[in-house]
Formats: structure tokens, sequence, C-alpha cells
């Protein structure tokens, strides 16, 4: 038990501040990439919804001239 708390003290266990800078690192570059993710999604969704709309009327306009 004695073993267990003297490892659980600041001399046995130093920050590796380099592994830290890292996983935030890899962290930011992680949620930049799924914010690009997302807004180019919602962006190409506007166009295709926008692009069936077209579709669809196009294909109204056809069936109502036969």
């Amino acid at each position: 038990m004695r073993g267990l708390i003297e490892s659980l003290t600041p001399e046995a266990c130093r920050i590796d501040w380099k592994l830290i800078g890292a996983m935030f690192a890899f962290y930011v570059a992680v949620v930049v990439i799924a914010a690009g993710l997302l807004i180019n999604h919602r962006s190409l969704k506007g166009s295709v919804s926008e692009m069936s709309l077209a579709a669809v009327a196009c294909a109204s306009c056809t069936l109502a001239d036969d």
C-alpha cells in the first residue's frame, strides 16, 4: 500500500508536456477537419436539394406538356 501511495507523488510521475501538446494539436486538427466536413456537407446539401427541386419541376413540366 505504501508503494501505491508513493507512486502517486509528483516526484514519481513527471508530466510530459510534449505528449500533452501533441494530444492537444491532434484534438484541434480533428475539430477543424470535422467543422470543415460539416460546413461542406451543409453547403452541398443545400445545392443538392435545389437541384432536386429543379429536376422535379422540369419533370412535371414535361408531363404537363404530354
